[in-house]
């Protein structure tokens, strides 16, 4: 699952970083910054998947991935659900099925990611500044 949020600007302050300091030291920092982030994002997210507590499963399964792609150019994490089927039953619930046209929950992730957007920027932009990149 992606948020869809693109950060204008972020390749170029990444080189700029690189320019002065060591590639591995300003990649270590930034993967540090944006796990940071996706982790304070991801209580928020709990939060979002409170319309799925009948067992609790589904919000016990949400996680943060590691950080990928910092090799080929950008890096990311995904905040999603791990192990097991929930996110087959997240699917369903987010988009739809034939049965139920709109289910219990129909949307929400969508809507969080939308809603959530810009918080998420000054989040990075935070923890950025805190491991001494902005």
């Amino acid at each position: 699952m992606t948020s869809g949020a693109t950060l204008v600007g972020f390749d170029e302050v990444i080189r700029n970083l690189e320019a002065r300091l060591s590639d591995a030291k300003v990649r270590r920092s930034a993967n540090r910054a944006l796990k940071g982030a996706a982790n304070e994002t991801l209580e928020d997210f709990k939060g979002a998947l409170e319309v799925f507590k009948d067992t609790g499963e589904t919000i016990a399964s949400a996680t943060v991935g590691n950080v990928t792609g910092a090799f080929e150019g950008v890096p990311m994490v995904k905040l999603g659900f791990g192990a097991g089927s929930r996110w087959r039953l997240e699917h369903l619930n987010e988009f739809g099925y034939a049965k139920k046209s709109n289910p219990r929950g129909f949307g929400v992730i969508r809507r969080f990611s939308e809603a959530n957007r810009e918080k998420f920027k000054y989040r990075l932009a935070t923890k950025l500044k805190g491991e001494g990149l902005g």
